[in-house]
């Protein structure tokens, strides 16, 4: 590869020298090359683990952990689990609902591992809860919020639990930690209720790449404050109405760039790597976050500590940057997922999928209603207006029900919902 960008391995000496070795991306590396020719030495050794991702791309791509290097991992994990939950301390059941294939190793908590059965995660819940002192959910927000529902309507109270929510696989829009939130009794501020943050993380790179903490207390309040009000969110983003996820990560793990097109480009440090990802793109785009001076008594006003933010690398991850069009203004997934979940009521009523259509004038978008639910009159005008609140664009708005949706009926939550129109 390098000899093919005409780029000597030797002469690559500073980071202006590094800016000239090629960017790797999936199709080209993984479905190019046999698995043994990107492992170092041409061979991947004694496995302990391999990863998968999803396929959403088409390709198929390969995490690999050595043998030796497992325990380390596993212990990683468990600090980081420890540094933020005291898991170590109390007990703690850690339900892992990712779609199967994708691990989260742990030895200091007690794990179960559901997939996408929302049946089993709720049963686990109703059997073991009162056994532990607190309960860890890991999935995508959109599982998670129809296991939450599920276990309310079967007489769960979940407010009597303390219970931790870690939502990955893709970006959590804020207004839906807030509903997560208030399932969960957070948002009221009851003592010792538990915490709902994302995580980010890259089959092929590693678990928890990117994270909101640690620090707590910092990255979550800040992108909620933004959230709150135009005029910060403005002054950091511009003209926007939808805040992309702000993570911190480890720079001592990898180190992070974005090029012009403002693709994610990561490099994976560690000396056990097994597969030495160098300038990966991994698909989504953003950008390394400066916040102006002028928002800082803003932040310092609301509690935030400034000192600590101005320390810390962190990112502004958008997404992958897939749109619709409006006639010619872009129109975010990641937008339209503020507005299904801005108002709760609304909120329930949904699956929170959604098909997105560009319009020579306007975009459509179809809304996927719970099984039962029904397109009640003037149900389309009240998610209308929720979702013009973070999307400037004319749109047109449909619910349909589940059954007629006819996009994802099979609604097993193993891929990645498509959300643009084909």
């Amino acid at each position: 590869m390098l000899a093919e960008a005409g780029v000597e391995a030797a002469t690559v000496r500073t980071l202006a020298d590094f800016a000239r070795v090629p960017v790797l991306e999936k199709s080209g590396t993984f479905r190019r090359f046999p698995i043994a020719e990107l492992c170092v030495d041409g061979e991947p050794g004694r496995l302990g683990a391999v990863l998968t991702s999803s396929g959403h791309s088409g390709t198929f791509a390969f995490g690999l952990t050595s043998a030796e290097a497992l325990p380390a991992t596993t212990a990683w994990i468990d600090d980081l689990l420890d540094h933020l939950f005291h898991v170590r301390t109390q007990r703690t059941l850690l339900i892992n609902c990712l779609p199967m294939g994708v691990k989260v190793p742990t030895l200091a908590c007690t794990l179960a591992e559901t997939s996408v059965r929302p049946d089993m995660a709720v049963g686990l819940v109703r059997a073991f809860a009162a056994h532990f002192a607190q309960i860890i959910l890991v999935g995508e927000a959109a599982f998670l919020k129809h296991v939450l529902e599920s276990g309310r309507r079967g007489g769960v109270d979940w407010c009597s639990l303390r219970v931790h929510v870690i939502a990955g696989e893709e970006p959590l829009a804020e207004n839906a930690r807030a509903y997560l939130e208030g399932i969960l009794g957070i948002a009221a501020g009851r003592t010792g209720a538990g915490m709902v943050v994302s995580s980010m993380g890259v089959a092929e790179l590693g678990l928890n790449l990117f994270s909101e903490v640690p620090p707590p207390g910092v990255l979550v309040p800040l992108r909620r404050l933004l959230h709150r009000r135009a005029d910060l969110r403005h002054a950091v983003f511009g003209p926007v109405d939808w805040v992309p996820s702000l993570f911190t990560y480890d720079p001592r793990r990898i180190h992070v760039e974005f090029d012009r097109q403002r693709r994610l480009l990561v490099t994976m440090l560690g000396e056990d790597v097994r597969v030495p990802l160098v300038r990966y793109a991994t698909g989504d785009r953003g950008r390394v976050l400066a916040l102006p001076p002028e928002v800082q008594p803003a932040l310092t006003a609301a509690g935030l500590p400034w000192p600590v933010i101005a320390a810390l690398p962190i990112v502004a991850i958008e997404g992958r940057g897939e749109h619709a069009l409006a006639g010619a203004a872009a129109v975010y997934p990641e937008a339209i997922k503020e507005g299904l979940y801005r108002e709760p009521a609304l909120a329930e009523l949904t699956t929170a999928n959604f098909r997105l259509v560009s319009g020579a004038e306007r975009a459509r978008v179809r809304i996927q209603l719970q099984p039962g639910a029904e397109a009640a009159p003037g149900l389309n005008e009240r998610f209308h207006a929720a979702i013009s609140a973070h999307v400037r664009a004319p749109l047109e708005v449909f619910c349909e029900p589940y059954a007629t949706f006819g996009s994802g009926m099979a609604l097993d939550y193993e891929r990645k919902f498509q959300y643009l129109e084909p």
